[in-house]
């Protein structure tokens, strides 16, 4: 199991990479066999399958930095029990094709094996965004 503050470390410098919408600094986190998932259901679960191939990976982070600005969200919180952290993160968050900006809070499940990141499961609003989006009328 990996320490505390090694994981914390590691969370920080992820959050830093997205913020700076480093496409390949993001993948460079993903441990082997990694998978990305977004907790939804419904009309939203239909657009944001689990990925876990190195191509998917790449099209889903592709989109997510070129369409969600996440440069003003903050880490308010992070939570360690063994290899898994929770991030609770809040600020304001921009869609980028419309321009859209809202107040909003999420949380982050960081699952590790040998200090990789092996598993990036995030707890959004999904009604937020299904609205902005336009899967749902707001």
């Amino acid at each position: 199991m990996t320490d505390r503050k090694t994981l914390e470390d590691i969370v920080n410098r992820f959050y830093d990479v997205r913020e700076g919408n480093d496409k390949d600094g993001v993948l460079s986190f993903a441990g082997p066999d990694f998978s990305f998932g977004i907790v939804c259901s419904g009309k939203l679960a239909e657009n944001v399958p689990r990925v876990c191939e190195p191509a998917a990976l790449d099209a889903v982070v592709t989109t997510l930095i070129s369409e969600w600005d996440m440069s003003r969200m903050k880490t308010a919180r992070l939570y360690v029990d063994g290899d898994t952290v929770l991030a609770h993160r809040a600020g304001q968050l921009r869609h980028t094709p419309t321009g859209r900006e809202m107040e909003t809070e999420y949380i982050d499940r960081f699952t590790f094996k040998d200090g990789q990141i092996v598993d990036l499961t995030e707890f959004v609003d999904t009604l937020l965004i299904a609205e902005t989006i336009g899967l749902v009328q707001s």
